[in-house]
Parts: structure tokens; C-alpha cells; sequence
């Protein structure tokens, strides 16, 4: 005879309701969603107008193939990419100090940066490329933090230190680029090496670079702007500006023309005559240094342009 054993009766707790999980997408404001908005229309321009420039550059091209003209002059972006940068040419070298990032807000850091990818690009482009140095660039500053979005930009072309210019370099081979110098810059020296200050300031530090040169113990000049060229404003210049200058006078231009075609048009630059009056240094209404720079140097077309050509070299 089998016997069962007695089942002990267990007491059932009551469930709980799991708890709700939260929203993955809590309701946008207002203002968000106003942005969202705004984004996605932009976003739809974006590709209408790239589609719109496509289609040009398609007509451009058959214009030129029926007219039996070259369909592009210079190098292709794979050209460049595969090629490096030939520098046995190069008469000069070129410094950007990049050792003010903590003096600069970070919008003003970003605008540094993007004339950098500027400058790089420029002189990838150019027929005689002058050896780049970024130095001063502190790890884990903002600088280094801006130039990180650009995505490969530890292979671009140029020496990147971390170490003062004044380190890398004699002394005696350089020339601090400053607007407040008593020196003019009447022809580029072979061998010298032209540090370009990467301080965009808005004024707000007028002379630094002019007082860290003779500091250093260093050469500063300016470049010989009122001296060709008359401008009845304020003249600065952005960092990719002076660099430009200094690509061109090496490739043997006159200082004169190429004041006026790296200088905007908005600014009125005329070639002075040797009946105008003045032309010193006294009459040059440059009050920063010659890299600092304001947003009217750095426009919507410019920052469309560096927009452009971060994807070109990412």
C-alpha cells in the first residue's frame, strides 16, 4: 500500500505589477522640437543645393569636353592624397603657434582651427608647398580637441609638436609675423622661418604677439601692407590670410598684387601710388597681430567652404 506524502501547503505572495519603464523619448519642448524642425529643413536644402552644384559641374564639364578644353586643371583630391608633399622647393618655412588656446573662447578656438585646414589644404594645392609646423598645441586642450574632429588629421603634411617653435627651431632662423613691429617684411628671406600667431581674439589681446617675440629675444616684422596698397578700414587679417601672402611672395609674386588678391574686396584695397601720401608703417590701421582674426574674416561662404573641405580630407 503506497502512501502519498503530504504536500506542505506554501502561502502565495500577491503579485506586484512590473514596474513601467521610462519613456525612451520624452515629449520634446517646444523649443526642441522648433530645432528638430529646423535641422531637418536644413538638412533637405543641403542635399537640393548639392544636387543643384552636381548638375552644374556636369554641364561644366560637357561644355569643356565639346569645346575640347581640359575638364579640371590641377591635381584630383586622390592625387593629393596619394602624393606627398615635395618640399626640396620651399625657400621658407612656416610656423602657426598654437600655445594661446586657453586665451581664446572655444568658438574662437573652432574658427582656429578651421583656418588650419585652410592653410593645409592651400598649400597641399600649391605648386612650391612650404613645410608646416603646428607647434604649441597642448595635450588635452582645446586645440588639439577641435583638431581631433577632423578626422585623419594626424597624417595631414604638417609637423605637429606639442613643444614651444622656439625649441624646434634657432633662433637666429626666426621672425615672429606682428602688426605692431617697426619692421617691415620687404622681401622673404631663404632659410628664415615666419611664425604666424594662431591667436583669434578679437582685440582683446592687442600687441601679445609683438610682446612674446621680444620676450623671446626673437625678430619680429610686419608684412608691408600700407606700404602697396592703400585700404581706407581697419585692416586684419586671418591666419590662412597671412600664410596665403607668404605662399604667393614665395612663388615670386609682387607683394602688390598679391596684397590685393588675398585681401577681401569688401575692403575697398587699392594700389598705392607713388603720389599717395604716406605709406609707413604709422599709416597701417592694423592695431592686432597679423594672424588675429574677427568673424567678418571668417564668413558664411568661408565657413561653407571649410565645411567642404573637412569631408574632402577626412
Amino acid at each position: 500500500m503506497s502512501t502519498e506524502e503530504p504536500v506542505a501547503a506554501t502561502a502565495t505572495e500577491p503579485s506586484t505589477p512590473d514596474p513601467v519603464p521610462p519613456s525612451e523619448n520624452p515629449p520634446m519642448s517646444k523649443r526642441q522640437l522648433k530645432k528638430q524642425l529646423k535641422m531637418q529643413k536644413w538638412e533637405e536644402t543641403k542635399k537640393l543645393k548639392r544636387a543643384k552644384e552636381r548638375e552644374k559641374m556636369r554641364a561644366r564639364k560637357l561644355e569643356a569636353i565639346k569645346a575640347g578644353l581640359p575638364t579640371r586643371t590641377g591635381p584630383s583630391r586622390k592625387e593629393l592624397k596619394r602624393n606627398k608633399v615635395d618640399y626640396s622647393r620651399a625657400d621658407i618655412s612656416v610656423v602657426v603657434d598654437l600655445s594661446f588656446d586657453e586665451m581664446m573662447i572655444d568658438k574662437d578656438v573652432a574658427k582656429c582651427v578651421k583656418q588650419l585646414l585652410r592653410i593645409y589644404t592651400m598649400n597641399r594645392r600649391s605648386e612650391r608647398p612650404i613645410p608646416l609646423h603646428f607647434t604649441g598645441i597642448r595635450e588635452g586642450g582645446a586645440v588639439e580637441r577641435h583638431l581631433k574632429r577632423n578626422d585623419g588629421y594626424q597624417h595631414w603634411d604638417v609637423q605637429f609638436s606639442a613643444g614651444a617653435f622656439v625649441d624646434l627651431f634657432d633662433r637666429e632662423r626666426l621672425v615672429y609675423l606682428t602688426s605692431e613691429s617697426d619692421n617691415v617684411l620687404d622681401v622673404l628671406e631663404k632659410d628664415k622661418v615666419y611664425v604666424i600667431g594662431g591667436l583669434v581674439d578679437h582685440n582683446q589681446h592687442k600687441g601679445h604677439c609683438h610682446t612674446l617675440a621680444d620676450r623671446l629675444g626673437i625678430r619680429h616684422a610686419r608684412l608691408p601692407l600700407s606700404e602697396h596698397v592703400v585700404i581706407k578700414t581697419r585692416t586684419i587679417l586671418t591666419i590662412n590670410q597671412v600664410f596665403e601672402i607668404l605662399m604667393k611672395v614665395q612663388l615670386g609674386k609682387k607683394w602688390q598684387e598679391t596684397l590685393l588678391e588675398v585681401l577681401p574686396m569688401r575692403k575697398g584695397a587699392k594700389a598705392r601710388e607713388p603720389s599717395d601720401e604716406g605709406g609707413t608703417g604709422s599709416d597701417q590701421e592694423s592695431p592686432m597681430d597679423e594672424a588675429k582674426s574677427d568673424d567678418a574674416e571668417s564668413g558664411v561662404v568661408e565657413e561653407k567652404n571649410c565645411k567642404d573641405e573637412e569631408k574632402k580630407n577626412s
